[in-house]
C-alpha cells in the first residue's frame, strides 16, 4: 500500500480541485476570492484580504450550469498560510444554506 493510498483512506471526503470564484460575506464586508479545492466538509480559499482563525462567513459559489444549484454555505476559518500578498485559508463548512 502506497503512502498516498494510506493518506487518502484517512479522509472522509476527497478534495476536488475547482479553482472557481467565491463571494465571501463577513458581516458588512463582501470579499471576492478563489476556491482552490472543495470537499464534503470544507474548502481552501485564496484571497488578498487577511482573515482571522475562527472567523465565520457565508461563502457563495455560483453555478454555471442550470442543472446544478449554487453553493451557499456558512464556513469557519480553521487554518491560514500567507504566500507574499496572498492568503490561503482552510475553511470548515458549518452549514449548507438554502
Amino acid at each position: 500500500m502506497s503512502l498516498a493510498t494510506r493518506y487518502q483512506e484517512k479522509r472522509d471526503y476527497i478534495r476536488m480541485r475547482v479553482e472557481t470564484p467565491v463571494t465571501l460575506t463577513l458581516g458588512d464586508r463582501t470579499l471576492q476570492c478563489v476556491c482552490v479545492d472543495l470537499s464534503g466538509t470544507g474548502m481552501c480559499l485564496e484571497l488578498k484580504d487577511e482573515l482571522n482563525i475562527g472567523d465565520e462567513a457565508v461563502a457563495y459559489i455560483p453555478s454555471y450550469q442550470n442543472k446544478f444549484d449554487a453553493l451557499n454555505a456558512c464556513i469557519r476559518i480553521k487554518r491560514a498560510m500567507q504566500d507574499g500578498d496572498v492568503y490561503c485559508y482552510g475553511a470548515e463548512i458549518i452549514e449548507i444554506l438554502g
